[in-house]
């Protein structure tokens, strides 16, 4: 293997949360620009999207983005103890930390995103991760890491480690509340587990920030089999997605030249975790 050359995933997160970042992840698909996206499956219209991915499905890695802070709750048992809609990022945090949840209403609607992904792309998943990083919040991880052992494991797929190195952290707040919240008690999980994940993950700013300058540090600081997460999105003109301008930018990003050339700069392919 040349060492020169970096080998990471470039993972598209969010697919099946509305029809304008699911198409701008096809069009990326179509490009070879992505290698993997995480899909979102409490959505009304992923069944649908979900049938776009056909045509990559041996190309690319396809995830289970578990969600539990956007959009509606995909099981019975979690409508009926916490309400038609999944709590905003902050409330989940603390009830986490306080242990306010309930730990068998968090496996069933996990259990029940999770068959949703299986019965409508119709096969397991690549990899799991969490919608905003939830997967490494207390209570959530252990649920999460029994759920792979009980349906993933021995079959290849792997997790995805949101641990940042310090030399890797962005120096900003988002990025140091995202390692504080839990990212080292779950790499430590997933090392004791001997649970296949990224070496090492990147993608993190501030969305207010110009992508184009900051993709050049993600390719620095990120490692050999290493994940670098991103939000691509088509130009909606509409403000329900809140961060959709940034999904814009990182789209034309992504989608253009300069992508391939800083890519080539610092010698790094995108590539399947499996490959």
């Amino acid at each position: 293997m040349d060492n020169s050359i970096k080998h990471v995933v470039l993972c598209a997160d969010d697919y099946g949360q509305n029809a304008a970042i699911s198409q701008a992840i096809i069009k990326l698909f179509q490009k070879k620009r992505l290698t993997a996206t995480s899909c979102i499956t409490n959505f009304p219209c992923f069944k649908e999207q979900a049938g776009w991915l056909k045509p990559f499905a041996k190309e690319v890695d396809l995830g289970l983005h578990f969600n539990l802070t956007d959009g509606r709750p995909l099981s019975n048992q979690f409508r009926k103890s916490y309400g038609n809609r999944l709590p905003p990022l902050p409330r989940l945090i603390v009830d986490a930390y306080l242990r306010h949840i309930d730990a068998r209403i968090i496996a069933t609607e996990l259990s029940a995103q999770f068959d949703a992904f299986v019965d409508t792309v119709g096969r397991l998943p690549d990899f799991m991760d969490g919608h905003q990083h939830v997967h490494q919040l207390p209570v959530v991880r252990d649920i999460f890491l029994a759920m792979y052992e009980a349906r993933l494991k021995n079959t290849g797929a792997y997790l995805r480690s949101v641990l940042q190195k310090p030399w890797q952290r962005p120096l900003v707040t988002k990025g140091f509340l995202i390692q504080v919240l839990g990212a080292n008690s779950f790499e430590k999980q997933l090392v004791n587990r001997n649970i296949p994940h990224n070496t090492s993950f990147s993608g993190i700013y501030q969305f207010g920030n110009k992508y184009a300058r900051l993709f050049p540090q993600f390719l620095a600081a990120i490692a050999e089999k290493g994940i670098i997460m991103c939000h691509p999105g088509l130009a909606t003109g509409s403000d329900k997605d809140q961060i959709g301008y940034a999904r814009a930018k990182e789209y034309d990003y992504l989608s253009g030249d300069q992508c391939l050339k800083d890519c080539a700069s610092q010698g790094v392919v995108f590539t399947r975790y499996s490959k």
